[in-house]
Parts: structure tokens; C-alpha cells; sequence
């Protein structure tokens, strides 16, 4: 019985430990580690205007507290993009909490609280302006060679919310969630939904649709490319932003008028 205790005893501590081992406390250059690069998205209401706010950004922090990057932003349906941002940031004190800020100083000035994740390549994030209301998840880049190879053949799955003006006579206009698989070509610039994605428009109804589209991607891991929902007759502008190594990318629809964003993961 004691020895059968004793093992029981080590087991636990084994597993203990390994759960505590498992944890990456974060130091003062935790985002700088690495390129340094995330993707960013956050979503929200701006109180001011009383509509919604869709912020993607592409950032690369640099140890000494700054970073540079590019900024998309659909504030009421007004698309600023792209645009170049800098600012700073800094860890709280003790760093080991993995609690930190980003202030954008150049152009609109944006603050943001984050939270980084266990393994240090992801996390959340909330604004802290007076008058807004968002929040989002931040990606580490990890280490990828971005090109229009990136996705070949890769399937995803894919997810997306926010505020369509029009979708055509038939079925009106507003709010708008999706979820699906889409499925890139060997060329990895084309790809289709496999075989589906689907639709909520709130109050007019869910609708199970095809879709298809292109994408072009640039060394700098930005891409650009289109969504069209042939049935719906509707297509989307949309802008990319590659992070976890290429296994998931950050978007937004940059339609005058709408406001969309999502994500899709391997």
C-alpha cells in the first residue's frame, strides 16, 4: 500500500511539473524574439461614430521598445489602408507576467492591453481608448518564406463577422458571420470552398453557398486577393496578413462600405 502511495505520490509531482515546465514566462523582448513580426485584429464599436471598428495590423517589434508596421482600419465602413504606423511598447513589471501595452503614436493614436499566450507566439488584445470598444488576438509570424507557394494545396478553415451594406436585392443587408473550408489550388493562388461556406445574415436567413477566389502573396507576407459569393452576387476585397509560420492568416474585406474580418487556419 505505501509503495503503491509513493508511486502515486511521483506520478503527480511528474505531471505537476511538467505542466509547470510547459510554460513560457515571457521576458522585456519577448515580441521582439525572433523577426519579431505579428499580425494583429481586433474588432469593435467606436462609440464616437456608433458603428463599428475593424482594425489589421502587421507589426515587427524591435527591442528597444519601438516597432513599425502597416495598418488597415474600416471604421464605419470608411477603409484606411494601407497605412504606415509606428509607436511603442513595453512588458509590465515583472515581464513574467506576459501583460503588456502598444501605443500607436503615428496617425490616430490607439492604445491596446495584451496578453501573450503559453508558448509566446500568440495572444489577446483589448483597446483602452476612451469611447471604444474592441478587442482581438495577436499571431507571431514564426519563420516562413512568403510567396504565392505559401498555401499550395493547403486547406483551411475559415471564419469571419462583421457588417455587409449589400448583398443584393433578394436578400438586403447588415450584419454577417461565416464559417467553412476553403481549399487552395497547386498554384496557390486560386481556391474554392470545399464544398461550402455558410452564411448567417441574422434575421434574413442562413445561407449554405459556393464560393471561389485569388490570392496573391508578397514577400513581405502581406497578400491581397478576392472572395466571390457567385449565388449571392457579391464579391470582396480582402488583405492579408501571414503569421504561425503560414499556417494561419489574419484579414480584412476592404469594400467601401462594408466591414469584415476573419481569419483562416490550418
Amino acid at each position: 500500500m505505501k509503495r503503491t502511495s509513493f508511486f502515486v505520490v511521483l506520478t503527480l509531482i511528474t505531471v505537476l511539473g511538467a505542466g509547470t515546465a510547459s510554460f513560457a514566462a515571457c521576458t522585456a523582448t519577448t515580441l521582439s524574439a525572433g523577426n519579431g513580426t505579428w499580425g494583429i485584429e481586433s474588432y469593435g464599436y467606436d462609440f464616437g461614430s456608433g458603428q463599428l471598428d475593424n482594425i489589421l495590423m502587421q507589426v515587427t517589434f524591435a527591442s528597444g521598445g519601438t516597432f513599425t508596421g502597416t495598418e488597415w482600419q474600416s471604421l464605419a465602413g470608411t477603409i484606411s489602408a494601407p497605412t504606415a504606423i509606428s509607436g511603442t511598447w513595453a512588458m509590465v513589471t515583472p515581464a513574467s507576467t506576459c501583460q503588456g501595452t502598444i501605443t500607436v503614436t503615428s496617425g490616430f493614436s490607439q492604445t491596446f492591453n495584451f496578453a501573450i499566450n503559453s508558448t509566446n507566439k500568440g495572444g489577446t488584445i483589448a483597446e483602452t481608448n476612451a469611447g471604444f470598444m474592441t478587442a482581438g488576438f495577436m499571431v507571431a509570424q514564426g519563420t516562413v518564406t512568403c510567396s504565392n507557394l505559401t498555401f499550395k494545396s493547403k486547406q483551411f478553415s475559415l471564419y469571419s463577422y462583421g457588417y455587409i451594406t449589400g448583398l443584393g436585392a433578394t436578400t438586403g443587408s447588415g450584419n454577417v458571420s461565416a464559417t467553412g473550408e476553403i481549399k487552395f489550388a497547386a498554384t496557390g493562388i486560386t481556391f474554392t470552398t470545399v464544398p461550402t461556406v455558410t452564411l448567417d445574415l441574422g434575421g434574413l436567413g442562413n445561407f449554405t453557398v459556393p464560393g471561389n477566389g485569388t490570392s496573391t502573396i508578397g514577400a513581405n507576407c502581406q497578400g491581397s486577393g478576392t472572395l466571390a459569393v457567385p449565388s449571392l452576387g457579391q464579391s470582396f476585397s480582402v488583405d492579408t496578413v501571414i503569421v504561425d509560420a503560414g499556417k494561419e492568416a489574419l484579414w480584412i474585406v476592404t469594400n467601401a462600405g462594408d466591414n469584415v474580418s476573419g481569419y483562416f487556419l490550418q
